[in-house]
């Protein structure tokens, strides 16, 4: 009778239950464990089903047990070997839960857990712990003065600030009162703050406060009185300000007389200064910039888009730019732009726009200080071709072809990809990576690459295989991206025939479509010495022939229409 009532109380318990055995290796080492009671609190617990764990071993339930930092079948064993009892707590990653066990041993090898779930419990703790770890850490790193008092004025704690503005340690602080630290015979509305202070529950004045070398410290004292009596004062020092105030004058002479470009907007945008350089730079009078919004210099969206900036990245340098500087974290952006000046012309600039903030945290102006690199972006976009040219180059030197076929496939090239559609930096681009198409050249053995006769089907095959050598120099890398297409693509076909990959249609680059229409072409115009050069016409006709078959259909189009511009460069540019 006695047992049932207990097994009753236990069925109807809402803490879990369990009685178990522990099961030993060959060398009496506990591996596992085998429950042999189970109530329903302790399934539900662990979210199985009622009647699913009695009778398995644990690790049958939690595989990956093992693998929890808490040695939960090492602990339990230990228990169930040395007798008696104990309690502890301990996380399970198995279940995600946090619990309180009660376990104890009478028999050796067996042992009864009582399990209460008290992940609610452990969780309020670490986030108490942690707010009070991250209070301490801002207390401690404010910027300001932060002192606590007493009912009597006597100061309890205060922070790493506080003891740099007067010179004390926070121990010696802590010896101190307000009294021994402020002006008080001086000030005639130190009790009236206090009589505030205790009655509204908060003050705010300008103090003077002694340091420990006997000199003074102008401060903003901003005192609030909290639950429990105490006094929780932020102090700022303001002993500057006046100063600051005099030298204004002297920081807008500078502001007008440097060779800087500045621009000041109010919060929404407007501009509310601009200085001499920044008029001269883009040729509007001051008058001119004054009430607008510097977006007056932007260009537009297409012609960032001409220019190889998509229109998703135009809008996200905008939009992090307002982000940046609206964040208080962060006040600032720096980043390139295109600007256009009165006369039209554009102006590459590299920005820097900073938000001012007052004390309050607020977004008073925004100051923006462009500096010109329209020049320095032209060489370095003039050094960028020379290095890609003489990667091309480095092909030439190898095969027959001359500087001129280079050159000639680059212009072929940019005169289709601008007649498709396509914007200046693609046409930019395609103009110098189209003469890399042959770098892989430069892997080939000279007894095949220079053979002065047609090539046997085996020294072709070796041949093929200088577009996936260039495809191997350049690859991986952003600004080599194009090219590296090209040189892989430039021999495959639009009806699928070429190589490497047999690829068809729209899934060859249109760059290699386009470079294997400007290569095929100048080689037919051009002498070789397995055969001599073709008319213009000759090549045209040729070229029109492979429409949908070696070429894109679209291209060849495009082709028909340039044909006469394509003889005149080839003309200008002959070997």
């Amino acid at each position: 009778m006695e047992n049932m009532h207990y097994r009753d109380i236990l069925s109807s318990s809402s803490f879990g239950y369990t009685w178990n055995e522990v099961i030993y290796n060959a060398k009496g080492t506990a591996v596992d464990y085998r429950y042999l009671e189970v109530n329903p609190a302790y399934e539900r617990l662990l979210g199985l089903p009622e009647g699913s764990v009695a009778g398995k071993r644990v690790l049958e339930i939690f595989p990956d047990l093992k693998e929890d930092s808490f040695d939960w079948i090492g602990t339990f064993a230990r228990i169930a070997d040395q007798g008696g009892s104990t309690e502890f707590e301990a996380w399970s990653a198995q279940a995600g839960k946090w619990f309180h066990m009660s376990v104890s041993s009478r028999q050796k090898g067996f042992f009864a857990a009582l399990s209460f779930d008290i992940t609610d419990t452990k969780t309020s703790e670490q986030r108490l712990l942690e707010s009070e770890r991250k209070n301490r850490y801002y207390f401690e790193n404010a910027p300001d003065g932060i002192f606590i008092t007493d009912g009597d004025l006597h100061y309890i704690d205060v922070n790493k600030a506080a003891c740099e503005m007067l010179g004390y340690t926070r121990e010696e602080l802590q010896n101190l009162s307000v009294k021994d630290v402020a002006d008080i015979p001086e000030n005639a509305g130190f009790k009236e703050n206090m009589q505030a202070l205790f009655v509204k529950g908060r003050f705010r004045t300008n103090d003077n406060l002694k340091r420990k070398d006997g000199s003074r410290v102008t401060v903003l004292l901003d005192s609030i009185l909290t639950s429990d009596r105490m006094t929780l004062t932020f102090c700022k020092d303001v002993t500057e300000r006046d100063r600051l105030e005099k030298e204004k004058n002297q920081y807008y002479s500078a502001f007008q007389t440097t060779p800087q470009p500045i621009v000041i907007t109010d919060p929404d945008g407007t501009i509310v200064s601009v200085n001499d350089a920044f008029t001269s730079m883009y040729g509007y009078s001051r008058t001119e910039m004054l009430g607008k919004n510097p977006r007056i210099l932007n260009p537009g969206k297409d012609v960032y888009e001409n220019l190889g900036v998509s229109v998703y990245e135009y809008e996200q340098r905008f939009s992090q730019l307002w982000a940046s500087i609206r964040d208080t974290a962060s006040r600032s952006w720096k980043g390139e732009l295109i600007n256009r000046r009165k006369n039209g012309s554009l102006v590459w600039v590299s920005l820097v726009v900073n938000g001012v903030y007052d004390v309050n945290g607020k977004l008073t102006s925004i100051v923006g200080l462009p500096i010109d690199m329209t020049v320095s972006h032209e060489l370095a976009e003039q050094s960028r071709i020379q290095l890609y040219q003489t990667i091309a180059d480095l092909a030439e030197l190898r095969d027959d072809d001359t500087g001129n076929h280079m050159k000639r496939v680059g212009l072929f090239a940019r005169l289709m990809a601008r007649e498709y559609g396509m914007n200046q930096k693609y046409c930019d681009d395609i103009e110098v990576f189209a003469p890399m198409h042959d770098i892989g050249k430069v892997g080939i053995l000279d007894s095949i690459l220079r053979a002065p006769r047609k090539l046997t089907n085996e020294e072709f095959e070796v041949m093929k295989t200088h577009t996936v050598l260039g495809h191997n120099i350049i690859k991986g890398k952003e600004e080599f991206e194009m090219a590296a297409a090209i040189t892989l693509c430039h021999h495959e076909k639009w009806d699928g025939s070429g190589y490497p990959s047999g690829l068809a249609g729209e899934d060859i680059p249109l760059s290699a479509r386009i470079t294997a229409l400007a290569d095929v072409y100048d080689a037919l115009r051009s002498k070789r010495p397995y055969k001599t050069p073709w008319t213009h016409e000759q090549a045209r006709e040729q070229i029109q022939a492979g429409s949908g078959t070696h070429f894109d259909p679209d291209l060849v189009r495009i082709f028909s229409r340039l044909h006469s511009r394509f003889e005149s460069v080839y003309g200008e540019l002959l070997d």
